[in-house]
């Protein structure tokens, strides 16, 4: 089991990977997409969303990731509130709840849940406007690649493979 800093420096490296596989694959749907990464404000919200995503799992534990996680919720919440999205603001708050419903490394730390849990960041805008869809489906990819690091630094992606440094190990 990582800890924090294992846990960011892992959504920070899996989602340069995801960027790249983005940037790099065929096809103009993709390609349309992969246009839009060449705004450095989308890039960095991809790494923001990763990262919150790398952490997310474990903020059900007193921890300095779950600091950092809510930190952040915090501060982006009252970002969205400042700029009258509301309902935004609403849904991040339940999403930032959710960790709670239920034991540590139980539902949080399943394959299911990497898939799910971010579904949101897609279908939430999506119902608003489908011009959203190309980029939303970015960022869920950002969210996924979050999540994907946090369950495989914990061993649960690839049997054998963890990496140590947490106060549980």
């Amino acid at each position: 089991m990582a800890n924090y800093k294992g846990h960011i420096v892992g959504g920070l490296l899996c989602n340069t990977a995801y960027i790249a596989a983005v940037k790099l694959a065929p096809g103009e749907t993709l390609a349309a997409t992969a246009g839009l990464l060449s705004q450095w404000q989308l890039l960095v919200a991809l790494y923001v969303v990763a990262v919150l995503f790398s952490l997310w799992p474990d903020v059900d534990t007193n921890s300095k990731g779950q600091n950092i996680f809510y930190g952040l919720a915090f501060f982006a919440d009252v970002l969205l509130i400042a700029s009258s999205r509301l309902e935004a603001a609403a849904y991040l708050g339940l999403l930032a709840m959710t960790p709670i419903v239920g034991r540590h490394r139980g539902w949080t730390h399943s394959k299911l849940a990497m898939m799910l849990v971010p579904l949101p960041l897609v279908l939430v805008p999506y119902l608003h406007s489908s011009r959203l869809l190309p980029t939303m489906l970015l960022v869920y990819g950002a969210a996924v690649a979050g999540y994907f690091s946090h369950l495989l630094f914990d061993g649960l992606i690839v049997k054998g493979f963890r990496v140590k440094g947490s106060r549980y190990d």
